[in-house]
């Protein structure tokens, strides 16, 4: 008890207070951009991995899920998607940041470089074609040749929401609740700045007490809508993302979504180690058996960064920032993962998704036995 408590006063007071001021300012800046972005990437094909390595470059996955319906729409090349995945870190760009910005600057130009190197070499090789990727497009011009109309072609790329709790989520993360957890996440980063401002006033001092019971509040509200967002988000298809990026209210929603998901894996990580290093017998125990791994820990991160969304990549930062995972495993691992991008390419594309996975993994398990080596 006394370490889910602790992790959760960490979490959502610390580190959650600055990760959610940082997705916030993020979010509106992916929203000011983007429209801009995705008239010039579509104009310059020559310079498409270029600029996909620079929207996945920005932190979180915003900018890497903006070129997903450009992909399915036929907008942007395959070594662009792949670009834009290997650049990004995903979420776990903005616990980097806020705690480790030399390292976060570090990973960041190192991924941006192979993910602009790996996306020209996939559309040099006319990858895309050679795998007859994007079933989308293909029945697209099946259709078309068949004189099939338009909306029977859409709906291949389109999801069903056949679900009633589809409905429920939806109501709840784009009507009142985003507001409540936003209210919350405010409330809690004015706590935080007053509790530890130093001022010496009693109700600064009594705030204290109450830390607790904000800490906890925050974590299971970040816990209900996240499980919320993820119906919403699974059940949308590639035109209502697109709609996202002119609209300012979908932004902001998008960026509470990120701040919930963020701070419930972070709260898990930082769980996960504590109970770790309990059973391991104290943290210098543990660093010595992760870091004897040696060049293991490699393929390591390599192979946890297959795994979907931001999770998993959040736990393996944490152990990085904890001192318990050499700097070549997280290399590898911020190269490999593809974050959330991923989950609106397997709804619409599963063979695309599936060979962006296996393309993104070589270069991260090259580049983190070069670093290692080195």
């Amino acid at each position: 008890m006394s370490i889910l408590i602790s992790s959760a006063e960490e979490t959502f007071l610390h580190v959650g207070s600055l990760v959610s001021m940082s997705i916030l300012i993020f979010g509106f800046i992916n929203y000011k951009t983007s429209g801009s972005f995705v008239e010039i990437i579509s104009k310059n094909k020559k310079l498409q991995p270029l600029f996909g390595a620079l929207l996945g470059a920005l932190p979180g996955c915003g900018g890497s899920i903006v070129l997903m319906p450009l992909f399915i729409s036929n907008k942007v090349t395959f070594g662009t998607i792949i670009a834009s995945l290997i650049a990004s870190m995903g979420d776990s760009a903005f616990l980097m940041m806020t705690t480790d910005f030399k390292a976060y600057i570090l990973v960041t130009v190192i991924s941006f470089l192979v993910g602009i190197l790996t996306g020209y070499i996939v559309d040099h090789f006319k990858t895309e074609e050679r795998l007859e990727l994007h079933k989308c497009k293909s029945d697209l011009n099946k259709d078309k040749a068949n004189n099939y109309s338009r909306t029977s072609t859409s709906n291949s790329c389109d999801i069903q929401k056949s679900s009633k709790f589809y409905h429920l989520a939806h109501e709840i993360v784009h009507g009142i609740g985003y507001k409540i957890y936003l209210l919350l996440l405010i409330t809690g980063c004015v706590f935080m700045i007053l509790a530890h401002s130093g001022l010496e006033f009693g109700f600064i001092e009594a705030m204290h007490s109450f830390e607790e019971i904000i800490a906890i509040l925050g974590i299971v509200s970040s816990f209900i809508y996240m499980i919320m967002t993820k119906k919403v988000i699974e059940n949308e298809n590639f035109e209502e993302n697109e709609h996202k990026l002119m609209s300012l209210k979908e932004t902001l929603i998008h960026s509470v979504s990120e701040i919930s998901f963020v701070i419930v894996w972070i709260f898990l990580a930082y769980v996960l180690y504590d109970l770790i290093i309990l059973m391991a017998g104290g943290e210098e125990a543990l660093v010595k058996l992760i870091l004897g791994a040696g060049v293991i820990s490699v393929f390591a991160g390599a192979a946890l960064g297959i795994v979907p969304g931001c999770g998993v990549q959040i736990v393996v930062m944490s152990f990085y920032l904890k001192g318990s995972l050499p700097f070549a495993a997280l290399v590898a691992n911020s190269i490999s993962q593809d974050g959330d991008a991923l989950f609106p390419l397997l709804a619409m594309d599963k063979k695309s998704a599936l060979w962006a996975t296996i393309i993104t993994t070589i270069p991260s398990i090259i580049v983190g036995l070069l670093i290692y080596f080195i």
